[in-house]
C-alpha cells in the first residue's frame, strides 16, 4: 500500500473498534462517509467527526502511541486510510506547516489529557455522593431506631 502511492479505502459497521488508546500507529484516517467517535481511555466521549475530516494524526504527527480511542459512528464510517509515510512526506515538504501541525496536536493531546483529568475527578465526586448518601441513610435508619425506641420507653408506661 505505501510503495505504491495509492490510498486505500477502508469501512467499519457501526461502534466498531478502529485503532485502541495506547496501541502503535501506522495510519492517519480520512472520513469519506458515516462518523467517529473519540473516546479517552476511560471512555468519556470527547468528540465526533464526519465526513471530510481526518483523525489519527496525532500520534503520526508527534511519533506516539494512540492517546484516544476511536470507533465507528452509529452508522458505521467510510474512510481512506492516509499511512504514516504520506504524512511524513508531507512534513518534508513543508517544515513551517509541519511545525504548526505539530504545536496544534500538541494542544489537543494537552486537552485530551485534561478532559480525562476531569472525567476521572468526576467520577471520584459521584463516588464520594454515593458514599455520603449511603452514611445518610445509616445515619437516618439509627435515628430512627433510637426514636422508636424512645417513644416505646415513654409511651410504654402511659
Amino acid at each position: 500500500m505505501e510503495n505504491s502511492g495509492e490510498l486505500s479505502i477502508k469501512t467499519w459497521e457501526p461502534n466498531a473498534l478502529i485503532y485502541d488508546y495506547d496501541t502503535p500507529s501506522f495510519n492517519a484516517y480520512y472520513i469519506i462517509e458515516g462518523e467517529v467517535d473519540i473516546f479517552t481511555p476511560r471512555g468519556l466521549k470527547l468528540n465526533t467527526i464526519g465526513p471530510s475530516e481526518i483523525f489519527g494524526e496525532a500520534s503520526l504527527l508527534l511519533d506516539k502511541k494512540r492517546s484516544v480511542t476511536a470507533r465507528a459512528g452509529s452508522i458505521g464510517v467510510k474512510t481512506q486510510l492516509v499511512p504514516k509515510i504520506y504524512i511524513a512526506h508531507l512534513q518534508e515538504g513543508s517544515p513551517i506547516l509541519s511545525a504548526l501541525l505539530r504545536n496544534v496536536q500538541l494542544r489537543l493531546v494537552d486537552s485530551n489529557e485534561q478532559s480525562a483529568r476531569y472525567a476521572r475527578d468526576i467520577e471520584k465526586l459521584i463516588q464520594l455522593a454515593k458514599e455520603q448518601n449511603e452514611v445518610s441513610r445509616a445515619v437516618t435508619d439509627k435515628l430512627k431506631t433510637i426514636q422508636k425506641r424512645i417513644e416505646n420507653d415513654f409511651f410504654s408506661d402511659y
